[in-house]
């Protein structure tokens, strides 16, 4: 199971073409749960109408939202995760959930990465790790 972080959904819709043909081939690769807490869709719709028209963000939150399972924000959890870390109030949530879920964590926050790993969570940094994320993920899916 895997956790993906907002920040790697985003890079669809931005203009970096590596990233973006690197979080295709990702999302893409996963073919079990993908879990995120439900504030990812608010995370998500903040970060998106920063760039981009309503009606489009709305669109857009709706065609990711079928690919992933939303999870109850575990506040309980998310609030021991930020204390024994000090990560920020939404990474803990992420966190928290790939605690909860058994799940990896899969970020292009390179802060988040550590947290996670602080935190007792297999996370890759997507942007230096992408190949170990990638054969991860595979391994994944064979069990």
């Amino acid at each position: 199971m895997v956790i993906i972080d907002t920040s790697v959904w985003l890079d669809l819709f931005l203009e970096d073409e590596e990233r973006k043909e690197r979080a295709e081939e990702l999302i893409k690769a996963v073919k079990t749960v993908i879990y995120e807490p439900k504030v990812f869709r608010i995370e998500l719709a903040g970060t998106l109408s920063r760039r981009f028209r309503r009606d489009d963000v709305l669109s857009f939150i709706d065609e990711i939202l079928t690919k992933v399972s939303l999870v109850d924000n575990p506040e309980e959890l998310a609030f021991q995760i930020a204390l024994d870390t000090g990560c920020r109030a939404v990474d803990s949530y992420f966190i928290a959930t790939a605690k909860l879920t058994h799940s990896i964590l899969i970020t292009n926050d390179k802060v988040m990465a550590k947290n996670a790993k602080k935190a007792g969570i297999e996370a890759y940094y997507l942007i230096e790790e992408f190949d170990k994320a990638l054969e991860r993920i595979k391994k994944l899916q064979q069990l």
